[in-house]
């Protein structure tokens, strides 16, 4: 995100492998062959998580007389390469999106164009980034489960005693909504900036700026880069945020009310609606920055279903992938399960999102979405290069200007080492 922070999770897709997470002991490969009716489905989650994906495969099972067994592989990655090995890999799996990619260019998933097309199921009628992010040498690896946001839950109830009636939609409405913040009782952070570092991008492209030249060989770390990075110091000059914070005995400081806003992705609301009873939040996406042109939006990612390649039953798994994600109804569920917004371009504005009081604010911005880029050594470069440049700025140790002419020489070296390895 998924590997936009390194500092609370490992990333974006550990978010969401941990939440809910169960062990199987060890990996259970798929025992059918094509055309039979029996398949094997890998996923992340156990207990409620497992129940709730358990009625999809059920209504499938029943509609098609097949046998379609979800197994829960907490380490799925690790499990994966083991069983890619040996040849017993399952059908089906749930895989983060970013790094579809990264396998698909290992020849380790099956392409779907074709499978799709032969099913009748238009590629055109999912979300076009999340497809883009699924793509690899013009072919598509994954289908899109969810759209995933990184963004900003706001304490509704603590911006209300600062005096501020409505949520951020800019970057001078977060920053004068996050000192508010700072006398009200009981807080001791107006924004938590941890996962600030590794949220650039996204602040970037709400500052209507790209991290790359057109053609993807160099950084293009102009005016609009040094802007969002003269922004987060504005907000630690503001002393919204200390490094040095953390939360009472170690609890999400979110839900203490100890943290006016914080930066999460939607996925998070799993977690965040089981308190909504005790708490008053919502989320926006990443606020419009102060170039000319920009909007509130920033990066976006998807868990999807694919096909490994050495899968023995793929016309079963992609008539199921059809089933679990090109009707409507299964779309709304998965939802449910995973969070975020459907990548059916023909629900995407259905009431559910329109009137759900944590997404609702993000609706309208989904178009100012995008993901990463497939340049070689990109997802590397956000990790190595860019949040420890950036952290050392949050720590005092050199400024913007600097760390911006730091982030683009380590960045193009960087860049230049994957194009000559053809990597």
């Amino acid at each position: 995100m998924k590997k936009i922070v390194m500092t609370l999770l490992i990333g974006l897709s550990t978010l969401l492998l941990v939440t809910g997470c169960g062990s199987s002991g060890k990996a259970s490969g798929n025992t059918g062959e094509e055309n039979s009716k029996d398949l094997t489905f890998w996923g992340p989650w156990d207990g409620e998580t497992q129940e709730q994906i358990q009625v999809i495969v059920d209504g499938f099972n029943k509609e098609n007389d097949a046998n379609v067994k979800y197994v829960s592989q907490a380490d799925m990655m690790n499990t994966f390469q083991a069983s890619s090995i040996s040849g017993d890999v399952p059908d089906v799996m749930l895989w983060d999106g970013t790094e579809v990619r990264r396998y698909a260019k290992m020849n380790q998933l099956e392409p779907l164009d074709s499978y799709m097309e032969k099913l009748d199921v238009p590629l055109a009628d999912y979300n076009d980034q999340a497809i883009d992010e699924l793509t690899h040498d013009k072919e598509v690896y994954g289908i899109p489960i969810n759209i995933d946001i990184w963004g900003v839950y706001c304490n509704l109830d603590i911006l209300n005693k600062a005096g501020i009636k409505e949520v951020p939609k800019n970057w001078e409405e977060l920053e004068a909504a996050a000192v508010a913040s700072m006398d009200v009782a009981g807080v001791k952070t107006g924004l938590n900036m941890k996962n600030a570092p590794g949220l650039f991008n996204s602040f970037l492209v709400a500052n209507n700026g790209s991290a790359l030249t057109a053609d993807g060989k160099k950084l293009n770390l102009n005016e609009n880069a040094l802007q969002t990075l003269e922004f987060y110091k504005k907000l630690l000059d503001d002393k919204v945020y200390s490094t040095d914070y953390s939360a009472s005995k170690g609890s999400d400081g979110f839900l203490t009310g100890e943290e006016a806003m914080t930066f999460w992705p939607t996925s998070m609301l799993r977690t965040y609606k089981k308190y909504g009873d005790k708490m008053n939040f919502t989320f926006v996406p990443i606020p419009a920055g102060e170039a000319e042109g920009a909007k509130a939006g920033g990066i976006q990612t998807s868990f999807s279903l694919v096909v490994p390649q050495k899968a023995s039953n793929k016309e079963l798994a992609t008539k199921f992938i059809k089933y679990a994600l090109h009707d409507e109804k299964n779309s709304l569920i998965w939802s449910d399960i995973i969070g975020g917004f459907s990548t059916l371009k023909s629900i995407q504005n259905d009431e559910k999102f329109a009137n759900d009081p944590y997404l609702k604010n993000v609706l309208s911005e989904l178009n100012n979405c995008k993901v990463r880029s497939d340049v070689p050594g990109f997802i590397n470069l956000e990790q190595t290069c860019f949040i420890p440049e950036i952290e050392k700025m949050f720590e005092g140790s050199q400024t913007p200007q600097k760390t911006i002419q730091a982030m683009d020489k380590q960045g193009n070296e960087l860049l230049k080492k994957y194009r000559e390895e053809g990597n």
